[in-house]
C-alpha cells in the first residue's frame, strides 16, 4: 500500500496580472508556501501557495495560486515524512495550472521551477495542544 494517496485537489485562488507590452523583458522571482492540515482516521489537507513575478515590478507580470489537495494516508510515517510526500504529489498539479493559465494569456508558458522540499526546514505547529 502507498504511504499516501490524492483524494483530490482544486485551485482555491488564481490571480493573473499580464500587463506586459510585446517585447518585454521581465526577471521572474518565486514564493511558495506549503502547510498540511491533519484530521482524524488517516487524512490531511495540504495548500500550497506558489506564486511567480517579475522582481521589479510584481503589478506588471505576476501569477499566485492557492492549490489544496486531500490525501489519505497510511500510518507508521511522521508528519514530516507526509509533509514532504504530499508536496511532491500536489506540486505538479499547480506548475501544470501556472504553465496553462500564461500560454493561454498569449505568453510563453511559465513553468514553476521545483525547489527541494527535503533539504527545507520544517516548521511543525501540532494545533491540538494550542486547544484550552
Amino acid at each position: 500500500m502507498r504511504a499516501i494517496h490524492l483524494i483530490g485537489y482544486h485551485a482555491t485562488d488564481v490571480e493573473f496580472h499580464g500587463h506586459l507590452a510585446p517585447g518585454t523583458k521581465i526577471h521572474l522571482d518565486n514564493k511558495y508556501t506549503y502547510n498540511v492540515r491533519y484530521g482524524k482516521d488517516g487524512v490531511c489537507t495540504a495548500v500550497l501557495e506558489c506564486g511567480v513575478f517579475d522582481k521589479e515590478a510584481p503589478e506588471r507580470f505576476s501569477v499566485k495560486l492557492i492549490v489544496e489537495g486531500n490525501f489519505s494516508f497510511s500510518d507508521g510515517y511522521t508528519k514530516e515524512q507526509l509533509h514532504v510526500m504530499t508536496y511532491k504529489e500536489l506540486f505538479p498539479y499547480a506548475r501544470a495550472l501556472a504553465a496553462s493559465i500564461t500560454a493561454v494569456s498569449g505568453i510563453p508558458p511559465v513553468m514553476l521551477p521545483e525547489i527541494d522540499i527535503e533539504s527545507q526546514s520544517i516548521y511543525r505547529i501540532d494545533t491540538e495542544s494550542l486547544k484550552p
